[in-house]
């Protein structure tokens, strides 16, 4: 197993407390530092690592704030958007496919729930969302880190390099990691 990856005792005292720090914990520098001079040496896919390494170019200021709107409408899923059999598969049109974005086709029923201000995180995948939408999040129920990981996203698609991730790149410990995983 690589050294990267925490081996916690499950009859160990402090079980909890080691496994809340390492569900919150991205294993990098960035835990106990945030100077600009701190090492990426988080996991190679995330904003810690390698993916974190690559410079925004060819955005604007307004380019950033879009994302960081549609990073915290995304954030914003309710619970009755994800009710299954009641709302979730009316919001889509799953016969017709995906549209030549390759995006899902929104049905009447979605755009309905959206004009309602219900469902505000499938307003950035439909195309309808406004900055004004923002005002009608409930910040109780969204993960902050969720909004995070969005905008880094949300920033490469902007920029045209979504997913910013390529296993080819992997080290030499992360390839051993991920082929002693696939014999697992």
């Amino acid at each position: 197993m690589p050294k990267d990856i925490p081996i916690i005792d499950a009859t160990s005292k402090s079980f909890k407390d080691e496994l809340a720090f390492n569900i919150w914990s991205t294993h990098s520098c960035s835990d106990y530092r945030n100077d600009r001079e701190r090492p990426y040496d988080g996991q190679i896919h995330t904003d810690d690592g390698i993916r974190g390494k690559t410079e925004v170019k060819d955005l604007t200021m307004r380019d950033i704030k879009d994302c960081l709107v549609k990073a915290m409408l995304t954030a914003s899923v309710d619970d009755e958007y994800l009710k299954v059999s009641d709302n979730f598969l009316k919001c889509w049109d799953w016969e017709k496919g995906k549209d030549k974005n390759g995006n899902l086709i929104p049905t009447q029923f979605l755009l309905d729930k959206q004009k309602e201000d219900k469902f505000l995180c499938t307003k950035v995948e439909t195309n309808t969302w406004r900055y004004n939408d923002i005002y009608k999040i409930d910040f109780n129920n969204i993960d902050p880190g969720a909004i995070l990981g969005n905008l880094i996203c949300e920033i490469e698609k902007m920029m045209g390099i979504y997913p910013n991730v390529n296993i080819l790149e992997c080290d030499a410990q992360t390839e051993k990691m991920f082929s002693d995983a696939k014999e697992l």
